[in-house]
């Protein structure tokens, strides 16, 4: 794999997790704000979200959160093409997972 296609790959991921951050964070950020997209950083801003928004749905964020960053560590791997490629996620699963975060979101938002 050429040294470009793997730096592609790596902007690529960091792309995608901008996005879903600065998604949480339009909503969240002022009081809550998600730090990154690494698992802890995800449980450790869902723990502070569920006790100051008992009524918000944390945990399926949190799960769409979480899932969205297994996909995007998956897709920069460069190892995955030459033991199993056929494990990384197709680009456009991606799409779906934002429309999921979107819509919890918006109920977030007019609670």
């Amino acid at each position: 794999m050429k040294r470009t296609q793997r730096r592609t790959r790596f902007e690529g991921r960091v792309d995608l997790e901008r996005n879903f951050l600065t998604r949480v964070n339009a909503v969240f950020g002022h009081s809550l704000p998600l730090a990154g997209m690494t698992e802890s950083a995800i449980q450790s801003w869902a723990i502070r979200a569920s006790s100051s928004l008992p009524n918000a749905d944390i945990e399926r964020i949190k799960m769409l959160l979480i899932e969205a960053s297994t996909r995007a560590e998956l897709l920069a791997d460069n190892s995955r093409d030459v033991f199993e490629p056929e494990r990384r996620p197709r680009p456009e699963s991606l799409t779906r997972l934002q429309v999921l975060l979107e819509e919890a979101l918006s109920v977030c938002s007019h609670a």
